[in-house]
């Protein structure tokens, strides 16, 4: 009887409801292990909305020393409501419509996230000024390394040792303000 239930037709007018437990474990991670990072990304809820337990995805989550490592003054602004149109589309950029696992990254040039392409690149120990040195297996994506990974069903968490967003969004935060504003 408990089979039965589990594969009776779907009653006409109602959607059939997904399994939503690995976002939650999502959720639940970066919530635990990445606050900083999920402080900023929950803000854009038309991101998470979009996002299918089934389908996958992936998130390129900053750890606690990519948010140490910004100045006061970047770590104030990331806070303050004004910027939420850049901390939207930087999140953007720290999340993967599909799964992608390190080992896949690794071997790709590039990658296209929610907020645009981005470059992938292998890690490198040693060497001068980026000459002489031997790649170590490890992956980069914008510059920022791939500390470790956790999947959750058909859904990936990278930990980041930085922001993978383009620097240049940075610029961004606090364009709007009015002179003689703080």
């Amino acid at each position: 009887a408990a089979a039965a239930a589990a594969f009776a037709p779907t009653p006409r007018g109602s959607a059939p409801r997904a399994p939503r437990r690995a976002t939650a474990d999502v959720e639940s991670c970066l919530r635990e292990e990445f606050p900083e990072f999920a402080a900023l990304a929950f803000q854009n809820e038309e991101l998470w909305k979009g996002l299918k337990d089934d389908a996958g995805y992936t998130v390129l989550a900053p750890n606690g020393d990519a948010f140490a490592n910004l100045d006061d003054k970047v770590r104030n602004q990331l806070q303050d409501p004004r910027n939420g149109e850049v901390v939207e589309q930087l999140g953007a950029f720290h999340v993967i419509s599909d799964p992608v696992t390190a080992e896949q990254l690794y071997e790709s040039s590039g990658v296209v996230t929610v907020g645009g392409r981005i470059e992938v690149g292998r890690s490198v120990v040693g060497g001068f000024f980026g000459v002489g040195g031997k790649e170590d297996g490890g992956v980069t994506i914008n510059g920022a390394k791939i500390v470790s990974s956790r999947e959750f069903g058909e859904c990936v968490v990278h930990e980041m040792d930085g922001f993978c967003s383009p620097s240049t969004l940075f610029r961004y935060l606090d364009q709007l303000r009015l002179p003689g504003t703080s």
